[in-house]
């Protein structure tokens, strides 16, 4: 995970947040955006705040998965259905991470826009394989809460590591000037490439 900076909310979500929360708990069947242009609205503001990039496995959207708005806390009715439009919970979210995740939630998961998350203290980047491992230097909270979040969203699955490893021999490649770090997916894997 790469920190992910949130911007302020779109209007249209700081004007109809709480109606829509309400109407939602209050009976309607099933989650849904009430209008497909407000959910545009925020998955495009989301999106902009990350640089196109998914805030759990960092990978570019659009070319190689879709973009997606996750729920960190599930948005289910036996879950958190009161945070089902609220901002603070929604992230930019490939279809692979929010595929492999799901309804499921665990209080230990790592949330990228904690001003306290900083991927050095949870993790290490193999650059031979590819994967993403739990630091040795980690306290044993921290060690528990990477290994939650690797599981939860699947981010040492092979075709994972398979790509950031590809990722790895493009950056290295590059030119500076003209590809900077942002143009390319897994920057936490790429930093120290």
């Amino acid at each position: 995970m790469y920190t992910f900076i949130r911007d302020a909310s779109p209007a249209c979500l700081a004007l109809r947040w709480e109606e829509w929360t309400d109407r939602y708990c209050s009976g309607d069947k099933g989650f849904k955006w009430y209008s497909p242009k407000y959910y545009e609205n925020v998955r495009q503001k989301l999106f902009e705040s990350s640089l196109q990039h998914c805030a759990f496995c960092d990978g570019l959207t659009g070319a190689e998965s879709r973009q997606t708005i996750e729920h960190f806390k599930p948005k289910e009715r036996h879950a958190f259905p009161e945070l089902a439009f609220h901002w603070a919970n929604l992230y930019p979210c490939c279809d692979r991470c929010q595929s492999q995740k799901g309804s499921r939630y665990d209080p230990a998961l790592l949330n990228p826009d904690d001003l306290e998350y900083h991927f050095d203290d949870y993790f290490v980047a193999n650059y031979l394989t590819g994967e993403i491992e739990v630091s040795p230097l980690a306290s044993a909270e921290n060690c528990h809460r990477a290994h939650v979040t690797l599981e939860l969203y699947g981010l040492n699955l092979g075709i994972r590591t398979a790509r950031r490893k590809r990722e790895a021999q493009l950056f290295q490649h590059r030119n500076p000037e003209t590809e900077p770090l942002d143009d390319f997916s897994y920057r936490y894997f790429l930093k120290n490439c």
